[in-house]
């Protein structure tokens, strides 16, 4: 009986967790990506179901159709049930001779949310292109191409899907797509070797691209060009104020400073725009030095002027009262 019982379970838990293996081939174009759905095995065992896609010869169904590798992990909503997500790491390639990237993942959805069916949608390139699959879980795929079944693919009390021409923003194609935040808690160092985007994925070749506001105690920029104390050395030039006028009013903004259309095409360099501003700083306090100094000799000028007024006006005065004794005395 005990041994009965053993068996019993031994075929219960083999079910419940049972591996499924396959391949699936999705038609239609090669320049469009198909919906393909895919069950949620793992849900009612209140685990993530764990689903692997791949193609490891890069000639499989034709010379240099490319080669991926993508694992998901993903649990479905199921009309409002909690902890539903799907994560991906994916690397794809179309690789001709290290020349082409192409890219086989489009998307994914969970197409649970007003139902409670257990399909997830990923949309894989078409084409005749054949893929492999291992799941944690039992699944099923059916493939939404046309050829297997007609589009679109109506999700249940939901919108009608169909094929995209290009892959969503979320999609990495080189490494993990999380649907959740990350904490990393480790003190150290963490590294990154590529270029960083936040709100962006056009980095233009920068190491850090920020789409939106930035706030930070401090902010130090390492200039690899010279600090513009030169403007102090004797052998500088200073542009006369006449010269500056004159750039203003043809040009509209200040020499050597970029102007407003300019910046809006290339932006700004930090470090480089201090440095010009410093610049532009410095020749303004030497033009200020040379008109406090102007001022102070005009003051000094003034004051002598004022003094020897003074002395007239002195003289003046002792010579009308003297004026004025021998106006008396012939009186």
């Amino acid at each position: 009986m005990k041994k009965l019982m053993f068996i019993i379970l031994f075929l219960a838990t083999v079910g419940v967790k049972a591996q499924t293996l396959g391949s699936i081939t999705v038609g239609g174009d090669f320049d469009k990506f198909y919906p393909t759905v895919w069950t949620d095995g793992g849900w009612n065992n209140m685990m993530p179901s764990q689903l692997e896609i791949g193609r490891s010869a890069v000639h499989e169904n034709s010379d240099w159709r490319g080669s991926i590798m993508a694992k998901f992990t993903y649990h479905t909503t199921r009309a409002g049930n909690g902890a539903s997500f799907i994560d991906a790491d994916i690397v794809q390639s179309h690789n001709v001779l290290s020349v082409q990237d192409l890219d086989f993942v489009a998307g994914w959805k969970d197409a649970t949310g007003i139902n409670a069916s257990f399909d997830v949608v990923i949309w894989l390139r078409g084409g005749g292109t054949t893929y492999y699959y291992k799941s944690l879980y039992a699944t099923t795929c059916r493939v939404f191409d046309g050829v297997a079944n007609p589009l679109p693919f109506q999700e249940v009390s939901g919108p009608a899907i169909t094929f995209k021409t290009s892959k969503d923003v979320y999609v990495n194609s080189f490494g993990l797509t999380k649907s959740g935040t990350a904490n990393f808690l480790n003190g150290g160092t963490n590294y990154f070797a590529g270029n960083i985007g936040i709100g962006t994925q056009d980095t233009r070749g920068y190491k850090l691209a920020v789409s939106g506001n930035m706030i930070a105690e401090s902010v130090k920029v390492q200039l690899r060009s010279a600090w513009p104390d030169y403007v102090f050395t004797k052998d500088y030039t200073l542009p006369s104020l006449k010269e500056t006028e004159k750039h203003i009013k043809e040009k509209g903004h200040l020499p050597g400073i970029p102007s407003a259309s300019e910046v809006k095409v290339n932006g700004i360099d930090l470090g480089e725009m201090n440095a010009k501003l410093l610049e532009k700083i410095e020749e303004l306090t030497l033009h200020l030095i040379q008109k406090d100094k102007l001022i102070e000799n005009l003051k000094t000028s003034n004051q002598q002027i004022e003094n020897k007024q003074l002395a007239l006006q002195l003289s003046l005065e002792a010579l009308l009262n003297r004026l004025n004794k021998l106006e008396n005395q012939k009186n």
